[in-house]
């Protein structure tokens, strides 16, 4: 398998699915064996009741998870 390994504190991408209507980027919480837990932290504004629903969470398919650069807090 070529697939990248998925770890806790990745930031990653995912493409819309289910009540969201955006793509989403997060970051991963806990590794399943084919999927992984994403906290969400950026989403499109239209999306912001489905994402209250899903207490800013989601599971996403490991190869449908894309590996971003992590993000830096500007605070």
């Amino acid at each position: 398998m070529a697939e990248v390994e998925l770890k806790v504190g990745d930031y990653v991408a995912a493409k819309k699915f289910g009540p969201l209507e955006h793509s989403f980027t997060g970051e991963v919480t806990k590794v399943y064996d084919n999927s992984v837990l994403v906290e969400i932290k950026e989403y499109d504004p239209a999306d912001k009741t489905a994402v209250g629903d899903m207490n800013n969470r989601a599971v996403v398919r490991k190869s449908a998870a894309k590996i971003t650069e992590k993000k830096v807090d500007k605070d």
